[in-house]
């Protein structure tokens, strides 16, 4: 499941992951990242992982296509779970994709992530 969950700002995204990532959920968080591209130039990301059991294949593939065509629209990203190898994945995503900066917080920091997004 991905759920929009809120930030206290208008320009930040915020999402909850806990299980499995469906289509139905992911065309839901493109509409609200879509309507936000409208007001702000960049974007910034909240998300709070609890559980990735994966994504439906439909889901994965629009998130590729999405990712790629909006790569240099988002500025940061808060990745706040207590599972290890998201950790050494915010590492790798900020080598990866250099314009968006990752940082990673465990849940006991996660007003700390909420501050950093909405500096």
């Amino acid at each position: 499941m991905l759920e929009l969950i809120p930030t206290g700002s208008d320009q930040v995204v915020g999402l909850h992951v806990q299980g499995k990532i469906e289509t139905a959920d992911f065309e839901k968080v493109i509409r609200e990242i879509e309507d936000k591209l409208k007001l702000y130039p960049k974007l910034i990301i909240y998300a709070e992982i609890e559980s990735f059991e994966g994504m439906s294949p439909e889901a994965l593939w629009k998130d590729l296509k999405f990712t790629f065509q909006h790569l240099r629209d988002f500025e940061r990203e808060a990745v706040v779970s207590d599972q290890r190898w998201l950790e050494k994945w915010s590492h790798f995503s900020n080598k990866l994709f250099s314009s968006i900066e990752v940082k990673y917080f465990h849940f006991d920091q996660k007003q700390q992530a909420l501050e950093w997004v909405n500096l």
